[in-house]
């Protein structure tokens, strides 16, 4: 009889020693879990060369500018563009969410407000002032410093009307 008492005690102490270290382990998010390479995640700031392309065919539309992106522990997300098409001023910094969607990929969508509206000119096409939305897919291939991104770009007015849509296709160096 003792000696099953003290097997239960100890079973008792073992399952008390799991529960505290799950207690102390905290709550487990998408935005920190890893992808295939070790330790990889997307937490951090990023520099990202950011094409235009066709939708349709991949083409690319123009050069390619510099954006940053930072990406937080808590699955949400900043960015911001130099993107030649807007007016100084015109386009405000992006806020974001993020998790991971697969194993070595991450689903992002962020939405920047446009300021105010520009007519077209050449090669840039007019923005009314609303909102930009870019929801991408990122996906590490080569290590956990460098990433590539499809995204899908949707412009809306002030009464949220969608009146273009567009992609980009994007590279991004983990900033050190």
């Amino acid at each position: 009889m003792k000696a099953r008492l003290t097997k239960l005690f100890h079973m008792l102490g073992i399952l008390a020693f799991g529960c505290i270290c799950m207690l102390c382990a905290g709550p487990t998010t998408k935005a920190h879990a890893q992808g295939f390479f070790p330790f990889q995640t997307l937490n951090g700031t990023w520099h990202v060369g950011v094409t235009q392309v066709n939708c349709d065919t991949g083409t690319a539309m123009g050069p390619t500018f510099p954006s940053y992106l930072s990406f937080f522990g808590n699955g949400t997300m900043a960015e911001n563009t130099s993107n030649p098409g807007f007016a100084v001023g015109q386009r405000a910094p992006g806020m974001g969410v993020w998790h991971l969607s697969g194993r070595n990929t991450y689903y992002a969508k962020s939405v920047a407000f446009i300021m105010f509206a520009t007519p077209g000119a050449g090669m840039v096409p007019p923005f009314s002032a609303g909102t930009q939305t870019i929801t991408q897919t990122i996906t590490f291939a080569h290590g956990p410093d460098d990433f590539t991104a499809n995204a899908a770009i949707e412009f809306a007015d002030t009464t949220g009307a969608v009146y273009r849509q567009g992609c980009a296709v994007a590279t991004g160096k983990r900033f050190k």
